[in-house]
Parts: structure tokens; sequence; C-alpha cells
């Protein structure tokens, strides 16, 4: 009797050992490698296509091979250089497995907008006289917006902050996106500096609080602040989100 019990147990052991060794040989938590291109020479102006900055770099992962399709960038941001900027990449195998690589090229601003200089016209008589009896024309007030009131606050926070907590800038604090268009929250980040910390490495400290779901029309708001080595706080930057 005993040497069946014992018989039966030894069987059972084998049976677990194998389940075991087959769960392990199936077991896949490697993402894939992504290489990128020798050829620094890349310039990324803000706001330009970005399927340049994904030509020659690729994905291939142990279990599924060539996994190059499934690469997306993650994010841009410029150095504190201002004329460098980080490309995050970003690639997943069949498992989920997910691997990124950050590579550095030339980056140049958007060039700002110059507003057209409104030219003053005058009424003139048959004589080319300016008809002093035509009205003055009252120009419209341009009331504050929430954005302006969210810059406002940051910047009233940002000067009361000790020199050495890290400060987050927007390039803008209001911002309006049609109904089902995707919204990238880092790209709304413009600079952040630290007595220390260089924008690099704060970038990976970002914390964003608050939600926006593009498919439904509404006012959302979404507050970044980050935090430096030292564990010390930045201001909180408000943006607000229409969705339309």
């Amino acid at each position: 009797m005993k040497k069946g019990i014992v018989a039966g147990l030894i069987v059972l052991c084998v049976a677990l050992g194998a389940g075991t060794a087959a769960v392990v040989v199936t077991d896949d938590r490697k993402g894939p490698e992504i290489e990128l291109p020798a050829d620094g020479d890349v310039t990324y102006e803000e706001g330009s296509d970005t399927a340049p900055l994904l030509e020659g770099v690729t994905a291939t992962d142990e279990k599924d091979g060539d996994v190059t399709d499934s690469l997306m960038i993650e994010n841009i941001f410029p150095n504190d250089d201002h004329t460098s900027a980080s490309v995050v990449y970003a690639a997943k195998d069949s498992h989920n497995n997910v691997s990124k690589a950050t590579r550095r090229v030339n980056y140049k601003a958007a060039a700002e907008d110059t507003p057209a200089e409104n030219e003053a016209t005058q009424e003139t008589d048959n004589s080319g006289a300016a008809d002093e009896s035509a009205p003055a024309t009252e120009e419209p007030q341009q009331n504050d917006t929430e954005g302006t009131k969210n810059e406002t606050d940051a910047q009233m926070e940002i000067e009361a902050l000790p020199a050495e907590s890290p400060k987050l800038y927007l390039n803008t604090y209001e911002v309006t996106v049609e109904a089902g268009n995707d919204l990238d929250k880092t790209s709304y980040i413009k600079e952040m500096t630290d007595d220390a910390d260089s924008q690099e490495s704060l970038f990976n400290q970002i914390e964003i609080d608050g939600d926006v779901d593009t498919a439904v029309p509404g006012d959302y708001t979404l507050t970044y602040h980050v935090t430096d080595s030292d564990g010390n706080r930045s201001n909180a930057a408000v943006l607000t989100v229409h969705v339309q």
C-alpha cells in the first residue's frame, strides 16, 4: 500500500514539474530591441511631420522577430540647450512587452507667427482732407480667458517657489480639440527648469492629474507638476481642455 502511495506521489511530482517547465518555456517578459541609425545628422522642426524620425529605426524581438511595424514615437521634447531634442521611441511584441529608446536629434523651434500690422484708414472728402466728423471706431475689449487665468496663477506660484524647486511651464494653458481626435498631454509642456536636474531627467518624473475623454464634448482640466531628485515639487500648471 505504501509503495503505491509513494509511486503515485512520484508521478504527481513529475507531472507538476513538467507543467512548471512548460510555463517557464512559454514565459516571455522581454521586450523588443530597438536599433537606432548611426547617422545623427537629423533635424526636427517643431510641429513638422515626424515620419522622417522613424526612417532607419528598427525593432526586433527574440520570439516574434521583426516588430518594426509596432514602432511609434512616444514623445519629443527639446533639451536644455534648445538646439537639440530627445525623441522617445516605443515598440512592443505580441505579448505586449514594451521597450523604449531615446535618440538625440537636432532641433529647430517653430517660427512664431508675426501679426500683421493694422493700418488705420481715414475717410476723406473730395479734396482729400480727413473727415473729422466721422465717429471714432471703438476697438473690442479682450476678455480674460480661462487660459489667461491659468497662466497667471502658474506664474504667481512659480514666483513664490523656493529657489531649489523645479519650475514647469506650458506652451498654452487653454486648448480646444475636436471630438474624436487624440490628445498628447505631454506635448503641451514647454519647459522645465531646476537648480540641479536636467530637463531630460525631470521629464521622467512628470505627473499629470485629470483625464480627458475626447469622445465626449465638454470642458476638462489637466494639472501638471514634477518632482526633482531631491524631492522638491514644482508649481502646478493647469491646462483647460475644451472638447467640441
